[in-house]
């Protein structure tokens, strides 16, 4: 029986298909704006990550069953499949989740080890490595049916070149359709050209805001709500997300009264790019982060610093993947500098 001061008490497995359930509203929302690709990611990644565990598992000669199912590797396969575009290449998916599963992961020593986000690290590998394929989304053909939608997607996934499929020639410089980092991207863009219609690009992005009638506003809300539901079962905890966005919303508000044609403001940077996914479903990995309360806050906060110092002074329109892992960075001399004392006990 739980003692007294104990009044929950959650399994990995529990805690991993909590997190798993809150991440339904993001990948339906996801699928409707661009397609049943998504699921197909996601489902790629999931059988990539389940194969892949087992066999480093039986090479660590590990209890596989038991392993399997405390739905880590699930979780990390989901993290990766709703984060990279829909129509991403099959072989380029599976690149993902190999340096996920297998570099980042079993090589620090599975789970509980590793110092580094499993599915950013695989994101970022990607990100660096196909630039052009990790900016390029599509919009769901609102036309056709669900079947016609699974079976176009596939087609494009597993059997067409990747490369036939974009125009170089026609590529739309400032697109009609943006999730993930390209409302960012397109901001970025724009005021390398013409600093002044910066401005106008904001308010025009602020009045999208407030009729919420854009995917990647809709994506982030659904986030949010999935963060909330994990916030109200005592899932995560509340200190990593609210230090991060409001040390996002804090940096980025000076800048923008100071500079609005540099500068966007806080509304923007909170619903584009992964600002919600990052605040409750990445930033909050407990294995990733921070064991104390104080260094929680210290690490949402270097989280929002870095998230407002990539996005506003680097070539990178989305800084989500890179500052979770500069952060992870911090972990152990956090960790080593803002001790806590046992009950009963003085710090020595």
């Amino acid at each position: 029986m739980n003692a007294p001061f104990i009044y929950k008490n959650y399994s990995v497995r529990k805690i991993m298909f909590l997190v798993i359930i809150a991440c339904i509203p993001g990948i339906l929302t996801k699928c409707y704006f661009f397609g049943s690709g998504t699921l197909i990611q996601i489902a790629l990644c999931v059988i990539s990550s389940l194969i892949l565990e087992s066999i480093l598992l039986k090479m660590r000669s590990k209890k596989i069953k038991i392993h399997l199912k405390d739905n880590s590797a699930v979780l990390t396969a989901i993290l990766l499949g709703v984060s990279v575009p829909s129509l991403l290449p099959w072989w380029m998916v599976i690149m993902g989740i190999f340096f996920s599963i297998v570099i980042t992961k079993h090589l620090y020593g599975g789970i509980g080890q590793n110092i580094f986000n499993p599915a950013m690290v695989g994101y970022v590998i990607l990100l660096i490595s196909f630039p052009i394929h990790m900016n390029n989304w599509h919009e769901r053909d609102f036309s056709i049916s669900l079947f016609k939608d699974i079976k176009k997607s596939a087609n494009i996934i597993f059997f067409e070149n990747y490369k036939d499929t974009i125009n170089y020639n026609h590529l739309n410089i400032f697109p009609d359709i943006f999730t993930e980092a390209t409302p960012l991207n397109n901001l970025k863009i724009k005021s390398h050209f013409n600093r002044d219609s910066l401005i106008s690009e904001d308010i025009r992005l602020r009045n999208k805001i407030i009729n919420t009638k854009n995917s990647w506003i809709y994506i982030n809300i659904s986030f949010f709500l999935g963060g909330v539901f994990l916030l109200l079962n005592r899932i995560i905890c509340l200190r990593i997300p609210i230090s991060f966005l409001i040390t996002l919303a804090f940096l980025s508000k000076i800048t923008y009264f100071f500079s609005k044609e540099l500068f966007v403001s806080p509304l923007i940077h909170f619903f584009s790019g992964g600002t919600m996914i990052c605040a409750f479903f990445i930033a909050t990995d407990p294995v990733t982060t921070s064991c104390t309360n104080i260094g929680k806050i210290i690490f949402g906060i270097i989280i929002g610093f870095l998230v407002w110092i990539i996005r506003n002074y680097t070539d990178y329109p989305d800084a989500i993947a890179f500052s979770i892992l500069f952060a992870n960075m911090t972990v152990p001399l956090i960790d080593r500098y803002i001790k806590t004392s046992g009950y009963g006990h003085n710090n020595t």
